[in-house]
């Protein structure tokens, strides 16, 4: 059992590092103005994460049913969907605070 449960963390650690998770975490963090703030919704996000899965999960085990084709395809665009409004609430944000970046140089030596 003990292997099966590890498996699954690492697993879930996998899916946790995935460009769309990365994203959306790194867009909600910037919002924070403390490390201990980006910290609390780091855990919060990932308790979420976990809740969700569990709960559908177990639903769909259950019932010992797969989840339809097109219900995984809405979820998928749903994703996406978020992903867009988040980048542009970004966009939005670096443009309301003047948010620049700039080039420079130290000195050598």
């Amino acid at each position: 059992m003990s292997v099966f449960l590890l498996f699954g963390f690492l697993l879930g650690l996998r899916h946790a590092l995935e460009a769309d998770h990365l994203a959306a975490v790194a867009t909600l963090a910037t919002r924070s103005k403390s490390l201990a703030h980006t910290v609390k919704l780091g855990a919060v996000w990932g308790l979420g994460h976990t809740i969700a899965l569990s709960v559908f999960g177990s639903m769909i085990l259950m019932m010992d049913t797969i989840v339809p084709d097109q219900f995984a395809r809405a979820l998928e665009a749903a994703v996406g969907l978020m992903l867009v409004i988040l980048g542009i609430d970004v966009l939005r944000r670096l443009y309301r605070e003047r948010i620049h970046f700039h080039i420079h140089r130290h000195p050598s030596g």
